[in-house]
């Protein structure tokens, strides 16, 4: 594929191309503990879903000592739409007694604190560093992972660690956001880690996924 830089740029402008300039923008900052507590809520759950226990919680609680107030069996039911809704109640109870006990209430503002709260991950601590404190990071979730190693800009095999790494290696700070909404967009609309879209994908020609392989695993389908 040749310099991964020059095959970064070529991608990002396909990109932008499809979904439009405004993809790398933020429009607002986000409420820090929403975007935390949002992330828990998350995790191996529909967007569609999360949202709805959002909505669900934060009409009862918006910061970590509301949260504890409430009971929990009464947080458990306002997110069971989300799924594993009993751990993920622990999580965020445990969140918001860790936050009120070291942070006066309030969310760090750097990644190793973020990543020492109960439940949170490297995603989620990049999540709440971007989207809500307007630091420079890439999330990787399924989708960058996927498309990342796809298009043959990291190694197959690579953690989600070495794929964080490179990519922001191939684009300055500025790009971060861009990389990580375009890639999670792209991921969900034709590059699916199952029954990828490979012969309608605009980007196939820039792809070093075996599109045979997809079209015969029973798993990955096109």
């Amino acid at each position: 594929m040749g310099d991964p830089r020059v095959q970064m740029r070529l991608v990002l402008e396909l990109l932008e191309e499809h979904y439009g300039s405004g993809i790398g923008q933020l429009e607002r900052t986000h409420d820090p503990f929403k975007t935390l507590v949002g992330c828990v809520l998350s995790h191996r759950t529909r967007d569609e879903n999360s949202t709805q226990a959002m909505e669900n919680l934060f009409q009862a609680a918006e910061r970590p000592e509301d949260m504890l107030r409430i009971s929990v069996e009464e947080l458990r039911e306002r997110i069971r739409c989300s799924g594993f809704y009993k751990q993920k109640a622990r999580n965020i109870r445990a969140i918001c007694q860790t936050l009120i006990a070291d942070y006066e209430g309030q969310v760090p503002r750097d990644r190793s604190s973020l990543m020492d709260l109960p439940g949170v991950g490297p995603k989620t601590a990049d999540v709440v560093l971007s989207y809500a404190f307007d630091q420079p990071a890439i999330a990787v979730d399924t989708h960058v992972e996927t498309v990342a190693k796809r298009l043959g800009l990291v190694g197959m095999k690579e953690s989600p660690d070495v794929v964080k790494a490179v990519l922001e290696s191939l684009v300055p700070p500025e790009k971060y956001r861009l990389v990580d909404n375009a890639f999670v967009m792209h991921g969900r609309e034709f590059c699916r880690k199952r029954h990828p879209r490979c012969d309608e994908c605009f980007m196939r020609s820039h792809c070093c996924f075996d599109h045979k392989i997809a079209f015969l695993n029973k798993d990955v389908k096109p």
